[in-house]
């Protein structure tokens, strides 16, 4: 009897505190995400109209010399 009350003590602390909690991370996410997209907004005004940014991806994928890939081997038909 100890033990179902020590648990549903436990699951109504917990409901209890996820109730107070969880809008208060919410709120600081969204607050957050909504100052980091103002930052964007004030990064993209500040460039000049009409200028041209290009970023390059500085990591290149190896390409492979298909000539060194294997040898050509000619198919023949076989009849049974």
């Amino acid at each position: 009897m100890k033990f179902i009350l020590i648990v549903i003590g436990v699951y109504f602390l917990i409901k209890y505190l996820f109730k107070a909690f969880f809008p208060v991370i919410v709120k600081k996410t969204f607050d957050k995400m909504q100052q980091q997209q103002q930052n964007q907004q004030q990064q993209y005004k500040q460039k000049p109209e009409g200028e041209v940014t290009v970023e390059k991806n500085t990591t290149q994928k190896n390409k492979h010399n298909t000539k060194d890939v294997g040898d050509y081997v000619d198919f023949e038909e076989v009849d049974d």
